[in-house]
Order: C-alpha cells, then sequence, then structure tokens
C-alpha cells in the first residue's frame, strides 16, 4: 500500500510547497482541501522551512501515510455491511428503490452503464440525490453499524427518563452508547419501525421530522467519526453503480433448510428471527448469515 500512497504524498506536497511560493494560503485559497491536504497545508505553515527544503520530514511523511490507510481501512467493515443492508432493505421495499432508480436516471442519465464516467466526469453530482442520501441515513437507522463508548467525568450523570433516576459515571466509569436502541425508539422516531426515507426530507414542526441527538449512526460532536462524509460518499457511488443493474433478493429460506438437515436453529425448531427481522445484525454489524442472496442483472 505504501508505494501507492507515498508518491501521490510526495506529489501533493510539492504541489503545496510551489503554491507557497506563489501565494499566501486564505480561506479562498483554491488548492484541494481533502484530508492530506489539510495535514500538509499544516505541516508547512509549522514549518517555516519546509517550503525550501528537499522533502519533507521523514518522521511526519510515516505518520501521515499511517493516518491516511486508517482513514481509508477503519471504514471498511462498517461500509460494507451498510451496503448490504441499504441493498436488503432497498430490495424488500420495491416503491422506494423505484424512486431512488428514477432519481438516478434523472441525474446520471437514463444508461446505468454510463454512470461511473458521468460521476467521474462530475463528481459534484453526488451532491444532487437527495432521496439516495435519505435512503441511506434511513438504512443506517435501521441497522447502525457500529456503536462508540465515552469515558464518564466528575458529577456527570445519566437520567433514565421512565422514573427519573440518576446513575452516576463518574471517571473510571465505561458508558456505551447503543445507536441501534436510540434509533428504534418510538419516543424519538414516530413510526419507528417503518423504512421511511420521507422522514430526513420532513420539514421542522412535521411528526417525522427527527430529532436533534436521535440519530447517531456517526455519532455526534467533536469525537463524531472523521470518515462519515467518505462512508456516504463511498455508499452513494455504490449504489449509483448497481442500483439500476441489478437486483437482490434473499436467500434465507434456502439457508435455514440447509441449516435444519444439520441441526435446528433454535430449541423449538424455528428460524430465529430477532424482532421480525431475520437479516439482524450480528459480529461487526453484518446481517445474520452474511446476507444469503440472489443477485440478478436488470
Amino acid at each position: 500500500m505504501d508505494r501507492y500512497i507515498s508518491p501521490e504524498v510526495d506529489a501533493r506536497f510539492e504541489m503545496h510547497k510551489m503554491a507557497n511560493k506563489s501565494t499566501e494560503t486564505s480561506s479562498s485559497d483554491p488548492r484541494p482541501k481533502s484530508v492530506i491536504d489539510l495535514a500538509l497545508l499544516a505541516y508547512l505553515k509549522g514549518m517555516p522551512n519546509a517550503s525550501s527544503s528537499k522533502g519533507m520530514d521523514s518522521v511526519f511523511k510515516d505518520i501521515a501515510m499511517n493516518q491516511m490507510k486508517l482513514f481509508l481501512f477503519s471504514g471498511h467493515d462498517t461500509t460494507s455491511s451498510t451496503v448490504c443492508y441499504v441493498l436488503y432493505l432497498l430490495s424488500i421495499h420495491p416503491l422506494i428503490l423505484a424512486r431512488v432508480r428514477t432519481e438516478h436516471d434523472n441525474v446520471l442519465g437514463p444508461n446505468p452503464s454510463l454512470a461511473a464516467a458521468r460521476i467521474s466526469e462530475d463528481p459534484y453530482l453526488l451532491n444532487q440525490l437527495p432521496y439516495t442520501n435519505t435512503a441511506i441515513k434511513e438504512s443506517m437507522r435501521f441497522f447502525p453499524a457500529a456503536s462508540t463508548t465515552r469515558r464518564g467525568e466528575p458529577g456527570f450523570k445519566i437520567v433514565d427518563p421512565r422514573n427519573g433516576l440518576r446513575y452516576p459515571a463518574d471517571p473510571g466509569t465505561l458508558i456505551w452508547l447503543v445507536s441501534h436502541a436510540c434509533q428504534h425508539d418510538p419516543a424519538f422516531w414516530p413510526r419507528a419501525d417503518d423504512f421511511l426515507p420521507e422522514r430526513w426530507m420532513a420539514r421542522e414542526g412535521d411528526q417525522l421530522f427527527p430529532q436533534y441527538g436521535a440519530w447517531r449512526s456517526f455519532e455526534l460532536g467533536p469525537r463524531a467519526c472523521i470518515g462519515k462524509e467518505l462512508s456516504m460518499i463511498e455508499l452513494k457511488i455504490v449504489l449509483c453503480l448497481v442500483a439500476r443493474s441489478f437486483e437482490l433478493s434473499t436467500a434465507y429460506k434456502e439457508l435455514d433448510t440447509a441449516e435444519d438437515r444439520k441441526k435446528p436453529t433454535t430449541r423449538n425448531g424455528r428460524v430465529r428471527e430477532v424482532n421480525g427481522e431475520r437479516a439482524y445484525q450480528v459480529g461487526k454489524g453484518e446481517p445474520s448469515g452474511f446476507l444469503p442472496c440472489k443477485i440478478k442483472a436488470v
């Protein structure tokens, strides 16, 4: 991986060195603002002699490259699991899938085989897919791919909304935020068990308008997931490339039949479900049985 990243870091470094010699960096600076670009700009700003040096500090370069790899790969499992769930939920909600496909026709053109080229030519087309974005967010509400923990602080209390009991969360306490429970709580989400991308297009005052803080798929605040924007872009690209070209149908029936030949999946012999959902989350957030399915070209 380093042999691919290293030349890119060197090229970006040289670009910013030359730009620093010709213009002063400002808020209107037209240079790229990717993660690595921001890191290099901060490095050049903090090292006044860096612009005149032959190369960047080797220690900084190693750190920068390691952070790039972390940024790219740390969300691999969560994003791939979310891709599975978005495709699964669209497959069992054909009217919503049809609306996603229509949006792609309108924005990317009617020929799905040209979608990749269109996005490559104009990546900002991804910002013109509001319904696709809502379908992704609603899928992540249904099946958040990750959760997080926080450390307690002096005097911090967790209040049970049912009875007002206050639980201390002083230093040494590890607080686990269970996104799945929060995002299925009818106290925060009207029609919590319904897959409704439209809720993300509701205006304030509408019953479906999402409450601030109730959607925690990427968490909130200064420790929110740094890869949020990258993940959303990846998810939209995948949908743009496959939603109109393939149809997915689950094969849980076949899987369960095969497993039943070996042993019952539960003590009473029935297929195991969680809250009526066969594709319940397991392991690192992926669908049970790794989402057995059949794929058909459209």
